[in-house]
């Protein structure tokens, strides 16, 4: 045998060792697939923090107005859950006069009350809002003469008249009309303090347990929803 001969019996010999070891396609073998994961190309958005507000509207735009106009109601909560489901349907209170002194401003039962509503933005869980206005087709009527000390040893006089109250209550997503009544003002208690006082007029202002009367049934309601 030939040198030449030796030379490619064994080049053919050790081919054959190669193919008994991968398949011979003539090919190169495609990589195998990796087992480490990929990184996805897209990543999930973190989250904003802190939340964006949510729409909440003012007083004068969730009532119509300081002087009522029923054209100008606005949803005071147009985000938020629709007046329905179980109690308690949590409630934004609203004066709509200067005729309410600090000392005797009504406040709702704290449970109801949106604002007192755990977690962040509390106010974007009200299902009603109460508007209250001052009834000026009423006929007043003097009732007490409210008598201050000036503090130079002169008194000083006020006065104190009846008065009635329109209460409007509206569901805060919608803006729409649920209710409306009205109450006589029975406190006969003149302010415990006043500034300036000479000349002015106060209103007798409604108890306090008339209105959460008047309001429980629509608070506590089980609406369809």
């Amino acid at each position: 045998m030939t040198g030449s001969q030796r030379k490619a019996r064994l080049l053919a010999m050790i081919a054959g060792t190669l193919c008994g070891l991968t398949a011979c396609t003539g090919q190169p073998d495609p990589p195998r697939a990796s087992t480490t994961p990929t990184p996805s190309a897209s990543t999930a958005a973190s989250p904003t923090w802190p939340p964006p507000p949510p729409t909440i509207r003012t007083d004068e735009e969730a009532c119509g107005g300081s002087t009522y106009n029923p054209r100008a109601v606005r949803p005071y909560n147009p985000g938020g859950p629709a007046y329905a489901g179980g109690p308690i349907h949590l409630t934004a209170f609203f004066v709509m006069h200067p005729y309410d002194s600090r000392e005797q401003e009504y406040e709702l039962p704290g449970e109801w009350q949106s604002q007192l509503h755990p977690g962040m933005y509390p106010e974007q869980y009200t299902q009603l809002v109460v508007c209250e206005y001052f009834d000026d087709d009423y006929s007043t009527k003097k009732v007490e003469t409210c008598t201050y000390d000036t503090g130079t040893g002169d008194k000083t006089t006020a006065e104190l008249r009846s008065a009635r109250f329109i209460y409007r209550v509206f569901e805060a997503k919608t803006a729409k009309q649920v209710s409306s009544f009205t109450l006589p003002g029975r406190v006969n208690s003149c302010p415990a303090v006043a500034y300036a006082p000479t000349g002015r007029t106060y209103y007798q202002l409604v108890l306090d347990e008339e209105i959460t009367a008047k309001l429980r049934p629509l608070v506590m309601a089980r609406r369809p929803g």
